[in-house]
């Protein structure tokens, strides 16, 4: 779960598909008379839509945090999870790539980045790594040894594959973390954006150029700097569940607190 912590003792819950569907509205206007619209388009919208997918089946009942009152939040060690975890990243892979070989590669590939700092395509931010046990370091490996048959199968015909692929990668990692920045990570104060930026950001597929991407406060809403996106204002929302975080209560009552949480709609606006 994707979960923000207010000062009043309420947070705000979303799921990792809400999130995974906030950072697919990123793909879908990305690109204008600077930045690269994304090719192919299906492909990284559906990707990115359906990125984090693998905790659907986790999700449907989360397990609760009984000392904080609320789902464990996505950064948080779950307790007997990894089995799960496992098992759904697969499963979702093997589902995504069903419907659409490349965006399954690409799928996957933000699956192990993630167990390993992104690939480092990023100076920043960089994420904060923990040693992986072995199971998880099997799964990597072997997810990995497929994406290398994938890529060869999907290059076949293609010179221009691996520069385009390398793109597509960095670009669903952007996508990702900005949604995680308006989701959770992006507040300086319950109701004030903080600055932020991604670097570096390929601004094109046929182009070398590369910048720092700085989100700046403007009040309620913020400013990209350079802009990415096809229109100004761009207007964005996600789903999530409104909770008073009630420590101390047993984890079935606070599954019960979650699902019966109201649901609803937080917007953003995004400017030049």
């Amino acid at each position: 779960m994707v979960v923000r912590e207010l000062k009043d003792g309420r947070c705000f819950v979303s799921t990792q598909e809400d999130h995974a569907e906030l950072s697919a509205q990123f793909a879908a206007h990305w690109g204008n008379e600077r930045f690269s619209q994304l090719r192919p388009y299906k492909t990284m919208v559906f990707a990115t839509t359906f990125h984090d997918s693998g905790y659907r089946e986790f999700e449907g009942n989360p397990p609760i945090n009984v000392q904080k009152g609320r789902p464990y939040a996505h950064r948080e060690e779950v307790p007997s999870f990894e089995a799960i975890e496992l098992q759904a990243y697969g499963r979702n892979v093997d589902w995504v790539r069903s419907h659409d070989p490349y965006a399954g590669l690409l799928v996957s590939m933000h699956r192990t980045g993630l167990w390993q700092n992104r690939y480092n395509v990023f100076t920043q931010p960089s994420m904060r790594l923990r040693e992986r046990s072995p199971e998880v370091q099997a799964v990597k490996k072997e997810l990995e040894r497929k994406q290398e048959e994938y890529k060869q199968e999907l290059a076949a015909g293609n010179p221009g594959f691996e520069n385009e692929l390398a793109y597509n990668y960095r670009a669903l990692q952007i996508f990702d973390l900005l949604s995680l920045y308006f989701c959770c990570d992006g507040y300086a104060s319950d109701s004030q954006f903080k600055e932020y930026s991604i670097a570096p950001v390929r601004v094109a597929y046929d182009s070398t150029e590369e910048v720092e991407l700085r989100i700046v406060p403007d009040g309620n809403a913020v400013r990209f700097d350079p802009y990415p996106f096809d229109v100004s204002p761009l207007r964005v929302s996600v789903r999530a569940r409104m909770l008073s975080i009630e420590g101390g209560m047993s984890e079935d009552s606070g599954l019960e607190v979650y699902q019966k949480a109201p649901r609803e709609i937080i917007q953003f606006q995004i400017a030049r």
